[in-house]
């Protein structure tokens, strides 16, 4: 870690203390900062700043939570360490970002190709196990994981149709390299990693031919398919999740009351989030259909051999550490029990 880094990351602590004002702060029992990995406005954030108003509800003023859009204060990429220095309070972010420090992260945090529908991922964290392996993965980083949330099944943005996996070879996708692209370059896709923010430019110029990005209502809403006339909806390639964290000796320090009022809320806040995408999702489906966007639903047999070419990727990436092999047989046992895998 350069100092350099650590100076900005102290500063902008400074700079968001003096925002929220000492007063404003000794007010409450608890104020804290979190940071999302959502952009100012959209209706993944608006979700977060209706959690952090539940909250404070909750707990009758007892904790109050001012809920920064990304790059509020530091880099999405930024935010753990950040909150270990105390310049954040907590993150609301992709365990993903983390895959470099714990592979578990990746198997926790969006196992490609896994799900179909939002309820078996979040029945997998809040009922099968999958929280507490997340804050085992947490632990060594002082950090504590009060639970999870997801958008739902992201699709894949394309300027050519793919009517099944086959389709794929040769086309160059905009995606996170790792173990998402290895099960991709099963079927011959040429994976390009680039900012979200390039997305367009690419898609525009045809460096590229497609992405991922986000749900279909979320690529919409940046104009990813005033040039793409295709897209994966509804898709399986994708369904990840974002924690909601703070430091761990923080959560020690509240009260079981308290505790269970932030347990409560979070679950509240994912079937927030996912009831306000679905519903975004559909409206876009219908809009794009309208504009002659051609939504494209793989078959059932399709889906499943694009999951079974997931699984040897998935079985390979757990052999890099204990926790990423427990938590990828925590899954697949959990799959299996609901028909999504068969062995």
């Amino acid at each position: 870690m350069k100092h350099g880094f650590k100076g900005a990351l102290l500063a902008a602590g400074l700079a968001v203390w003096s925002l929220s004002g000492s007063a404003a702060a000794l007010a409450q029992d608890y104020s804290w900062n979190i940071q999302s990995m959502w952009q100012a406005g959209t209706a993944t954030q608006q979700s977060f700043e209706r959690f952090a108003k539940d909250v404070e509800a909750r707990t009758d003023g007892a904790i109050t939570i001012r809920p920064l859009p990304a790059g509020a204060v530091v880099g999405t990429a930024e935010t753990l360490e950040a909150i270990q220095m105390g310049v954040l309070d907590g993150q609301h972010n992709a365990p993903a970002y983390w895959t470099g420090r714990e592979p578990a992260f990746a198997i926790l945090g969006g196992l490609v190709g896994a799900y179909e529908e939002p309820d078996q991922l979040l029945t997998y964290h809040y009922e099968e196990g999958g929280l507490d392996l997340l804050r085992e993965a947490y632990e060594p980083y002082g950090l504590y994981p009060i639970g999870i949330a997801t958008w739902g099944s992201e699709s894949l943005v394309l300027k050519k149709p793919v009517e099944s996996p086959d389709d794929l070879e040769g086309l160059k996708l905009r995606m996170s390299k790792g173990m998402f692209s290895e099960v991709f370059e099963k079927f011959g896709t040429i994976p390009i990693e680039m900012a979200g923010t390039e997305v367009y430019s690419a898609l525009d110029k045809g460096v590229v031919d497609g992405a991922d990005w986000g749900t279909l209502s979320m690529n919409e809403e940046l104009g990813f398919h005033d040039i793409a006339d295709y897209a994966i909806y509804p898709s399986v390639h994708s369904m990840s999740i974002a924690d909601v964290t703070i430091k761990k000796d923080v959560w020690d320090g509240l009260s079981p009351e308290l505790q269970d009022s932030l347990k409560q809320a979070v679950r509240a806040f994912a079937d927030d989030m996912i009831a306000t995408m679905e519903q975004k999702d559909a409206e876009a489906a219908e809009k794009l259909s309208a504009e002659g966007v051609t939504l494209i639903d793989w078959s059932d047999e399709d889906k499943q051999r694009f999951r079974n070419a997931a699984v040897d990727v998935w079985k390979a990436f757990a052999t890099r550490s204990d926790l990423a092999q427990r938590a990828l047989d925590s899954q697949m046992g959990y799959m299996k029990r609901i028909g999504l895998i068969k062995e």
